[in-house]
């Protein structure tokens, strides 16, 4: 059975719940910088098809995500047990290599891991390295694939699609957590955030049998929880459901 709607409404807490809250669930509060940044690269990467998210745009967005959720926790303690879930390694691609390229990033790479690797000699697949900002390699000859680090500022979804048009590469993928968890998603909407918790819980690594979710926005500094019908007949929440196939 799978439950989707929002939790009872919780009134905006007094110091002594948001106390208990942050003691029992400090690690959300404590990582809100790090999920900030996972939910702003998650919005940049739906903006942008560049191979380099705008660092910049990085932080503001990051900024305001991190006060929005603040927010939202000091007005609902109980989100403070719901933290961004980070869905892959952050910039780690595993390509799948076959042929010249194969061959070439072998002979040049090795066998193990290198950083700062040298070029192959391979000029499609040198040229997006250096794009991308490649700074460390692990080869694994024996399955025909190289784990790649990039820069923390690349755009995994545009950099999976350039890697699989080169010549020798046979797949790509991220470096992809297994199963499933609670997350956050966020949007900004005319000045106005909208931000769902996902609770989940029951057997996550096969994929969380249990999903709640709750419906916040946030403006001008006020925090207004919205009832779960309402919210699915909005814009930015619908948009942001389809986008992570959440029902």
């Amino acid at each position: 059975m799978v439950l989707i709607g929002s939790v009872t409404a919780a009134t905006p807490a007094d110091s002594a719940e948001l106390d208990e809250a942050l003691a029992a669930h400090a690690t959300p509060w404590a990582s809100a910088a790090a999920e900030a940044r996972v939910l702003a690269d998650r919005i940049l990467t739906r903006e942008s098809d560049a191979l380099l998210l705008d660092g910049k745009r990085q932080r503001e967005l990051g900024y305001e995500i991190k006060r929005a959720l603040s927010l939202v926790r000091r007005a609902y303690p109980p989100m403070a047990r719901i933290a961004a879930r980070e869905e892959h390694g952050r910039a780690v691609l595993l390509l799948g290599l076959e042929g010249a390229l194969r061959d070439a990033v072998v002979a040049t790479w090795g066998d193990g891991s290198a950083s700062a690797p040298p070029h192959t000699g391979h000029g499609a697949f040198d040229a997006l390295n250096t794009q991308l900002g490649l700074s460390a390699v692990r080869v694994l000859p024996a399955f025909d694939s190289v784990h790649l680090i990039l820069d923390e500022r690349a755009n995994i979804d545009a950099a999976l699609r350039a890697y699989l048009a080169i010549d020798g590469v046979a797949h790509a993928e991220p470096d992809a957590l297994v199963g499933d968890g609670p997350d956050i998603e966020a949007a900004k909407v005319r000045g106005t955030w909208h931000v769902v918790f996902r609770k989940a819980w029951g057997d996550c690594p096969a994929g969380c049998i249990f999903k709640v979710l709750s419906f916040f926005t946030v403006a001008d500094g006020e925090v207004e929880r919205v009832e779960s019908a309402r919210a699915r007949g909005m814009d930015p929440f619908a948009a942001l459901l389809a986008d992570r196939g959440w029902r």
